[in-house]
């Protein structure tokens, strides 16, 4: 008899368990303060000085001065004001959640891009050691990657769950 069978829990029944445990209510809920918590602390780090973020963001080498950089600095800190809010909040939170997915992935590949210019100049991939304007200061890359993609599939958890409690909603009943 193997270990799935003693526990009474087939190999086909494990995802669908598990699918259950991160979709319970209390764990979307501690999923959404997590993430709300991550990105209103990173937007409050932002806001206030929009010109330092700007060169933090050029520090990628994705774009080059001009408006997009500023637009981005000014922009982004208060997108991740209000995703983290609605979070907390209820406030259309599919679409933050989307919104938080989104940018997650896109900071995936910035960060990766930025690493791999720093790993071809001769530094070893897990020593690459830089601030990467996100506001809590300087890290790894691996960590800062790492922490990135649980801020993903968190998103992504938030955003395809069945049910969520304590969301604010606006839909129409009919008559």
């Amino acid at each position: 008899m193997n270990a799935a069978n003693r526990n009474g829990v087939s190999s086909a029944e494990r995802p669908q368990r598990a699918a259950r445990l991160i979709h319970h209510p209390a764990a979307l809920v501690a999923l959404r303060l997590f993430l709300a918590a991550v990105f209103i602390y990173a937007a409050v780090q932002k806001i206030g000085k929009p010109l330092l973020f700007a060169d933090e963001i050029r520090a990628y080498g994705v774009f080059d001065l001009g408006p997009l950089v500023y637009v981005t600095a000014i922009v982004l800190p208060w997108l991740e004001l209000l995703c983290g809010l609605s979070l907390v909040t209820g406030v259309l939170l599919r679409g933050s959640a989307l919104a938080l997915a989104v940018l997650n992935a896109v900071f995936i590949a910035v960060i990766s891009y930025r690493t791999i210019g720093i790993v071809r100049a001769g530094t070893p991939f897990l020593e690459v050691y830089f601030d990467c304007g996100c506001g809590f200061g300087a890290t790894y890359a691996w960590k800062k990657l790492l922490e990135d993609a649980i801020y993903l599939a968190a998103s992504l958890v938030v955003l395809t769950a069945p049910v969520h409690r304590f969301v604010v909603s606006f839909r129409r009943r009919s008559s």
